[in-house]
């Protein structure tokens, strides 16, 4: 028996193991497909809000602003832009995201640890409940309300209490996606805007992956000079419809939703 052969066999077995380690590496590496977005319309929209939270509901826009001194929850005509009812928040609250459910909207704020709870067709208040951490986007697909706190994590709450059920880490691949921000629930997936980029992630709740990414950058230079950050994202369940804006846009965009099952599957 060649004395050599083990050793061959064993650095053949290695090198197997070594190619096709980089291969289910490299699987995991790949980034979810990138789609660009298309134009279908656009409505005016109120360049002075600071846009933190969007959602649409029989046949009006609900917007939650932020800034301190300037947050408010507004109901807004699509066509016109016309805010037709305001609710000011107390100038030390900072408004984030908002969510319909069971006819509550519940709105989130940054750093005060409240999120209250109106008459979805009045927008009188009716209390708030507590939670630790800071607020960003909320969504929810009836069953519960999903949260974003500005990190990679998305929080499964209660929507009776608001209490928290479990956390679930979201990823593209390996990579952790941090700055989870507005939230909106379409089609078993969440659409996240994230911070200070003018794309947004569909994610899969379930397993925490990136499912796509729709590139909307080519929107921003049509919403004024003053635009910041997207943020604000706006389904029509009845419509079909899919709306985003961002702050300080002077319009809200409907765009297309993309065919899911076009999509790759994430790995």
């Amino acid at each position: 028996m060649n004395k050599h052969r083990p050793i061959l066999i064993l650095i053949t077995a290695i090198f197997i193991l070594h190619f096709f380690g980089l291969k289910s590496y490299a699987r995991e590496r790949t980034g979810a497909p990138v789609i660009e977005c298309k134009l279908l319309n656009q409505f005016p929209h109120d360049d002075t809000a600071f846009t933190q939270g969007l959602l649409y509901h029989d046949g009006y826009l609900y917007e939650s602003t932020g800034k301190r001194g300037r947050s408010s929850l507004r109901k807004v005509e699509l066509e016109s832009g016309i805010v037709r009812i305001m609710i000011k928040n107390d100038k030390e609250v900072f408004s984030e995201g908002i969510c319909f459910w069971n006819n509550i909207i519940y709105q989130l704020t940054w750093h005060s640890g409240k999120c209250f709870i109106y008459d979805a067709a009045s927008l009188a208040p009716k209390g708030f409940f507590k939670y630790k951490g800071q607020g960003w986007g909320l969504t929810t697909d009836g069953q519960f309300l999903y949260q974003s706190d500005g990190s990679s994590v998305i929080t499964f709450r209660d929507p009776y209490d608001f209490a928290r059920i479990k956390r679930q880490r979201i990823t593209d691949g390996i990579a952790n996606i941090h700055r989870l921000n507005e939230l909106e629930y379409i089609n078993g997936l969440i659409f996240s805007n994230i911070w200070k980029q003018d794309r947004i992630a569909a994610i899969d709740p379930k397993q925490g992956k990136v499912k796509f990414w729709l590139d909307i950058s080519s929107l921003r230079p049509l919403a004024g000079k003053n635009a910041e950050a997207a943020n604000g994202i706006a389904w029509d369940t009845a419509g079909k419809r899919l709306f985003v804006t961002g702050k300080f846009w002077n319009k809200v965009f409907e765009i297309e939703l993309p065919a899911l099952e076009n999509q790759p599957a994430s790995n």
